[in-house]
Order: C-alpha cells, then sequence, then structure tokens
C-alpha cells in the first residue's frame, strides 16, 4: 500500500509566493506518496481521474548509497526550453549523467575544450562552447575486475527475416515478402489475410500514399516498409547537413595517449564482425561487411576513405599507413579495384603532397607464383615509364638495355634465350637455353 506522505496545493501556493500564471491554471491538488514498506519502496503521485496512486519509481538505500530506480516506461523531454545548465561548461570530464533536451547541458571534454586565452588573462578561463542533449561523463573505477563503458548499447537481432516473394505460395496471416529492384529500392508487405498467392507480385516500388493493399490470388498484401530499411541496427547516427552550417561530424572519436604511458593496445575505434552462421557471405549469397562505406549524392565527394597524419611530432606518425595482415585474411585478393577511375592503383598521383619513398614505391617480398600479374584490356599500354613500355602484345620498349660482360665457357653454358654477353672480340647471344652464338667484333 501506497501511504500518504504530503498534499500541496498549488492554488494556494501561488497566491503566496506568487507562481507564474501558467501553474495557477494547469495544476490542482497533487498528493504525493511513499509506499511504507518493501526492499524498493514506490514512490507515486495520486492519478486524479482513478484516485490511485501512480508509481513513479522506488527508492532503495543500497550499500554504496541512496538511489532511485524509475518504473520502466517513456521519459518524455519536451516543450518551453529550460535554459542551458553551464554548471559544468569549465570542468574537464566530471563525473555525471545530464539530459538537456535541445542541446542545453554544456560540457567540456578534455581534449576539444576551448579555454581561456593561453596566457590566463580572462576570468573564468573557459567558454560556453559545446552542448548536448545527453551528456555522459566520468572516470573508470576499477582494474581488471571488468571492462567498463561510459555507455553500453547492446542489441540481440532476432526478428525481421522477409523472404521474396513466391507464386503459388500459402501464406499465413503476417508473413511478409520483399520484392527488390535491381537498383536496391523496392517493397516489403505484411499479409493481412491468409491466402495462396497468384500469379502477379505486389508492386516493386514505394507506394504514394496508405494505406496501400494489393490483392494477390488469395492473399491480401498490405505495404509496410523499404527493403533497406527492414534491418535492425544497435546504433544509429544521422545528421542533416543544411546551407548555412560550417564543418560538422556525424561522428567524432578522440583518443589521447597521456605522457607516460607504456602503450599495450589502444585503438580510437574497434569493430569485429565473425561469421558462424554455416554459410559464407557475398558474390550472390549475402553481404557481410566489417566495415562499410558508401557515398552518393548529386555532387561527389573528395574520397570515401582518408588516411591522414599531422604535420608536428616525430618524423612519422605510424608504421603503416594501411596494414593488411593475416595470413588468411583474404581468398581473392587482399585489395580489389572494381571501379572505373583514371587510375587504378595510383602512387603520388594527385599532386597534393610529396611522395618521396626512401626504399621503394612498390616491395614485393612475397613468395608467390607471379610478382606482378596484367590480365586486362589494354588500348596503349600493360605498362609504361619514362624508359620502358609493354604494349598488349608482349612486345617490349626500352630505352636503354645494361648488358653484362664477360665470355661463356662454351657455346652450350647454361644461359636461357635472350642473355647478351659481350667481351673484347666477341658478341654472345643465348639463342635458346644452352645454347649460345657469337658474332665478331671488328673495328673501322
Amino acid at each position: 500500500m501506497l501511504r500518504h506522505v504530503l498534499a500541496l496545493v498549488i492554488l494556494v501556493a501561488a497566491a503566496l509566493h506568487g507562481t507564474p500564471a501558467w501553474a495557477q491554471t494547469a495544476f490542482t491538488q497533487v498528493e504525493i506518496g511513499l509506499q511504507s514498506a518493501g526492499t524498493c519502496p514506490q514512490f507515486g503521485v495520486r492519478d486524479r481521474a482513478s484516485k490511485a496512486m501512480v508509481p513513479l519509481g522506488c527508492v532503495n538505500a543500497g550499500a554504496s548509497g541512496p538511489s532511485f530506480t524509475m518504473t520502466p516506461g517513456i521519459v518524455s523531454m519536451r516543450g518551453t526550453l529550460p535554459a542551458a545548465d553551464l554548471s559544468l561548461a569549465g570542468t574537464h570530464n566530471p563525473p555525471a549523467v545530464m539530459l538537456g533536451a535541445g542541446n542545453r547541458v554544456s560540457f567540456c571534454p578534455e581534449l576539444s575544450c576551448v579555454r581561456g586565452p593561453y596566457d590566463g588573462s580572462v576570468v573564468p578561463a573557459f567558454f560556453d562552447h559545446q552542448r548536448a542533449s545527453v551528456l555522459i561523463s566520468g572516470p573508470s573505477q576499477l582494474g581488471g575486475q571488468a571492462q567498463e563503458q561510459l555507455l553500453a548499447v547492446i542489441g540481440t537481432a532476432a526478428t525481421g527475416s522477409v523472404t521474396a516473394w513466391q507464386a503459388g505460395k500459402a501464406y499465413a496471416a503476417g508473413d511478409e515478402v520483399n520484392r527488390v529492384n535491381p537498383n536496391e529500392t523496392g517493397a516489403v508487405y505484411r499479409a493481412r489475410t491468409a491466402g495462396t498467392s497468384g500469379g502477379s507480385p505486389p508492386p516493386a516500388d514505394r507506394p504514394n500514399a496508405l494505406p496501400f493493399l494489393f490483392n494477390d490470388g488469395g492473399v491480401t498484401w498490405e505495404w509496410i516498409n523499404d527493403p533497406v530499411l527492414a534491418a535492425k541496427a544497435s546504433l544509429y547516427v544521422e545528421q542533416k547537413v543544411k546551407p548555412g552550417a560550417g564543418g560538422t561530424w556525424a561522428q567524432a572519436t578522440n583518443v589521447l595517449l597521456d605522457t607516460g604511458l607504456k602503450p599495450s593496445f589502444h585503438v580510437n575505434t574497434e569493430m569485429d564482425i565473425g561469421n558462424n552462421s554455416g554459410t559464407d557471405c557475398g558474390f550472390g549469397n549475402g553481404d557481410c561487411f566489417n566495415l562499410f562505406v558508401r557515398s552518393g549524392g548529386t555532387n561527389m565527394l573528395t574520397g570515401n576513405v582518408q588516411i591522414e597524419s599531422v604535420p608536428h611530432g616525430p618524423p612519422h606518425a605510424a608504421y603503416f599507413g594501411l596494414r593488411i595482415t593475416g595470413p588468411r585474411t583474404a581468398k581473392l585478393a587482399d585489395i580489389v579495384t572494381d571501379s572505373s577511375g583514371a587510375i587504378g592503383l595510383g602512387i603520388c598521383s594527385t599532386g597534393t603532397d610529396v611522395c618521396t619513398h626512401s626504399t621503394a614505391s612498390i616491395n614485393d617480398k612475397s613468395v608467390s607464383p607471379v610478382g606482378l600479374k596484367l590480365e586486362g584490356s589494354y588500348a596503349a599500354f600493360a605498362i609504361q615509364t619514362p624508359g620502358f613500355t609493354v604494349d598488349p602484345s608482349g612486345f617490349a620498349k626500352v630505352t636503354g638495355l645494361n648488358v653484362l660482360t664477360g665470355t661463356p665457357g662454351s657455346s652450350s653454358a647454361s644461359c636461357s634465350a635472350g642473355d647478351l654477353r659481350f667481351d673484347g672480340n666477341f658478341v654472345y647471344a643465348c639463342v635458346a637455353a644452352n645454347t649460345w652464338k657469337r658474332a665478331a667484333l671488328t673495328s673501322w
């Protein structure tokens, strides 16, 4: 049972303390109650219509201090925006969980906190420069006992599988099918009535008006979604950039290894995906990517992926710009370009920076049957350098040829066709395996 703890008459308080006009007209007598017993006593208010006490949550003393557990449901923050909370604007990474709809919580992240002038001439030495609707901040508390996350988002997807529509198939009410176009658009339908499908599928396009129903034999289909959206996500981030916007990030993560730290294992973002489904992904059997990057729109982007170092610090920012490692990382190819750009693989070809590779632009130390294999249909050259070209038929042209000096031991000495040698009297040419011929050199 909930017992009565407090009765407040808002209208009387308004008369005594000058409560704003909206409070005078929007509220009547309020009763707040706290349950007298239980491991977590319920805290609630009385509903005016039913006169019953409605729990809002429970108060738990707990071994680590008092806490308030909210009753499951929906928490809504809307209406007139309150004033911004600036209480944490000058505190680096404080322990706090704060909510303020409409980006009303000011905070100061250590790695990107804009503080006052470096000479300390401005007091207070911070600016209200970053705000959020939700702020979760705090240090780790444990050693090796547990992994700690400031925000944990855990999803388990077990629904949403949609199969392709089939003619002459018996469908139950609630079954869902999709109709997908080659350009990945389409439609998802749910059977409103059970029956056997006919010979004409529902349209593979989004309808112009809802509800959209389609009679298919004995089945009535209702459009419910686009196929690309009929998926589940543990975390979804969207940002629309409109005219007038400055620099934007849909997501920004910053990690700084402090002075004195001995590096062990530190990554900015880790992505792990495993496939124990019993079916391999790819090539018409469903795609599974650890990282999927897609560009679109009517205008071009600068690039899909850019890896860049900053100009200050050590001579080099990292050992590798991009590293692909592991003996079984890729079955078909480590790097594949299936596009139609001007250059398939360009090294120092953009002209935006100076490349001075100290050892080689391409260094192949693999144990492979072929070091470089070209199988394309080339209009001009398969290989082209300023002094060496190979045309599509395999005919090579060189501006210079380094022929070794020396005299073969005999006409049957070891050689391969095309080897050349010369000494003071003869030029030697290997015309077949282990077969030398020579021509005399004369003066004029």
